[in-house]
């Protein structure tokens, strides 16, 4: 028994030893950069929520992340390669990814006229009169959200995920996925997500859980890629075109749909969706572990 539960500890060691090694240096190399870059820039930092800070963190990890990809297995390599970026020469992959961008874009506006015609968000028909004005503005902030969601897909889902299943069933690399993609982001105290800001915590996990099985159930990263980018994108045109506003809202609400009760429970009943999707070897641990 003792023999089988070290077996058990080695191999999640080394399946998450590289892993957290590659987050211990991302640590240090922040530490590095961040004074550096604030000395040049106050308004600079790289645990901001999205500006240069963002973008050059995404770009800290996705280079950890070649490093990590590098050093493991070339089948590995391989697969990252054909998951993450070869897609791009596929002629079909475009029709996919906008297929789950407009499905899920959908979606949340048939939320949020809901919400309207029930009174609970006051829709502004006076904001579409900035249109003409933005419209050069909200094709940025579409191709701001697309790199915005290839870039997490590819940390989250086209190496994390995969790196994990190697050695883990995929459930469970499906579920510790999405914990750090919760963790991740509030790196400055990603504890908060355990006490005042549970409800943000449960949103982002659920909705890693959501984007992890459409990517197990596809085989594709684009089309969780679609999707987030869908459910993204009409946040970002919303801060650009004043449409809502929000009253007093009850309890299983907030401005911050993440952190909604309802939201949650949409989020369930998608994986509830996904999970149909899955093959049965989805459920089954790895031999080895």
């Amino acid at each position: 028994m003792f023999s089988k539960y070290s077996l058990k500890l080695c191999t999640l060691f080394r399946v998450l030893g590289p892993v957290v090694l590659s987050a211990f240096s991302i640590l240090c190399v922040c530490l590095l950069i961040n004074p550096i870059a604030c000395a040049l820039d106050p308004s600079f930092h790289l645990l901001a929520n999205r500006g240069l800070g963002k973008v050059t963190l995404s770009l800290i990890v996705i280079a950890h992340i070649f490093l990590l990809t590098c050093f493991a297995k070339h089948s590995f390599f391989q697969k990252f390669l054909d998951t993450n970026v070869r897609f791009f020469k596929r002629p079909t992959w475009l029709k996919d990814f906008f297929s789950f961008f407009a499905i899920f874009l959908l979606l949340h506006i048939l939320f949020l006229t809901t919400l309207c015609l029930s009174g609970l968000v006051t829709y502004t028909p006076s904001g579409w009169t900035r249109l003409s004005s933005m419209w050069a503005n909200l094709l940025w902030g579409f191709i701001v959200t697309f790199f915005l969601a290839w870039s997490e897909e590819v940390i989250f889902r086209g190496t994390l995920y995969l790196y994990l299943e190697q050695s883990l069933s995929p459930i469970s690399s499906v579920t510790l996925t999405s914990f750090v993609f919760m963790l991740v982001h509030d790196l400055s105290n990603p504890f908060v997500f355990f006490g005042s800001q549970w409800r943000l915590g449960l949103g982002l996990f659920l909705l890693g859980m959501l984007l992890n099985l459409i990517f197990t159930a596809t085989n594709k990263l684009y089309t969780g890629m679609g999707a987030h980018a869908g459910l993204v994108y009409v946040k970002v045109a919303l801060r650009r075109l004043p449409l809502l506003s929000y009253p007093t809202l009850p309890f299983w609400l907030s401005v911050d749909l993440r952190q909604s009760l309802a939201v949650h429970a949409l989020f369930c009943l998608g994986i509830i969706i996904a999970l149909t999707a899955q093959k049965p070897s989805f459920f089954k641990a790895k031999s080895s572990f």
